[in-house]
């Protein structure tokens, strides 16, 4: 039971630094809602966006994760994002 503990306490710790890590994301998502909107542009950039969703999953199959799931987890980023854009 030590040993999955240990496995556990890994687990937990890269849980909170992915948490982290998104929050940060978030941040420079609202400066960059700051600049759209300065600027005039659209907070949806569909070609952006296709490029975003194309290299993560690329990034996804050369570390052998599955890309539907990595597709998923962006479309939730991404919709959050344009919620934090409006």
């Amino acid at each position: 039971m030590q040993e999955l503990q240990i496995y556990r306490d890994q687990i937990n710790n890269i849980d909170s630094q992915i948490i982290e890590l998104l929050a940060k994301r978030f941040e420079v998502v609202k400066n960059v809602w700051i600049y759209k909107k300065a600027n005039n542009i659209n907070p949806f950039q569909p070609n952006r966006w296709q490029e975003v969703l194309k290299s993560r999953k690329q990034k996804a199959q050369k570390l052998w994760i599955n890309q539907d799931f990595i597709e998923n987890i962006w479309n939730e980023i991404h919709k959050y994002s344009l919620e934090l854009e409006k």
